[in-house]
């Protein structure tokens, strides 16, 4: 049974669940209801939606682990120029009802419309392969590069919360998690070869 069907047997078990499930999502619209006065976040506005419509949906974060040492060899301009580059690298591997937002310090959120906790970790893989397949130049060489390693963390809509304050709160629960992870080895930090149209100049 999913999360949001009424169930179809007379199990009391089944029937708290289910109430549980009403409950939960009665408070979280209740509340957001409540706010109307203040402008509404866009996890919360997804998160409003996905409820109404039954809808799983998933907010995942991607961080470069070593994106402070890396500004620090290409520069503030520069590491401007390729945060809005990794941007379109990431845009690629994504459908166009997905949401990218680009944020400070090598920092990306993305939402995922109907995307489950099954899902993420597809999601992740493709994530991952985009930014070691990416080419990052050192400055003043022409066949050197900087290799760039993200931390990815998610939380689920209804698996892990109901409300966008659980999934964030679990979502940097697990970020937390990654970071404390050593990189990867230097021969596990590329694929064998770069997945199509993910180089950017």
């Amino acid at each position: 049974m999913k999360w949001f069907q009424k169930p179809q047997d007379d199990a009391a078990s089944t029937r708290q669940l289910y109430a549980a499930t009403i409950l939960a999502a009665v408070d979280l619209l209740s509340a957001l209801r409540n706010r109307s006065a203040i402008p509404g976040t866009l996890l919360e506005r997804e998160c409003y939606r996905a409820q109404e419509l039954g809808h799983p949906l998933t907010l995942l974060r991607l961080e470069l682990a070593n994106w402070s040492e890396v500004l620090q060899t290409i520069g503030a301009e520069r590491g401007e120029k390729t945060q809005a580059e990794l941007e379109l690298v990431l845009q690629g591997t994504l459908r166009t009802t997905d949401i990218l937002q680009s944020e400070p310090l090598g920092s990306f959120i993305i939402l995922l419309p109907g995307t489950t906790a099954l899902d993420v970790p597809t999601v992740t893989r493709n994530l991952r392969q985009a930014v070691r397949g990416y080419r990052l130049l050192v400055p003043d060489s022409v066949s050197s590069y900087l290799r760039l390693h993200p931390w990815i963390a998610s939380a689920s809509l209804p698996e892990d919360g109901l409300t966008a304050h659980r999934l964030t709160e679990t979502l940097e629960e697990r970020l937390t998690a990654q970071r404390l992870l050593p990189p990867p080895a230097p021969d596990d930090e590329f694929p064998p070869s770069p997945p199509p149209l993910r180089l950017v100049a």
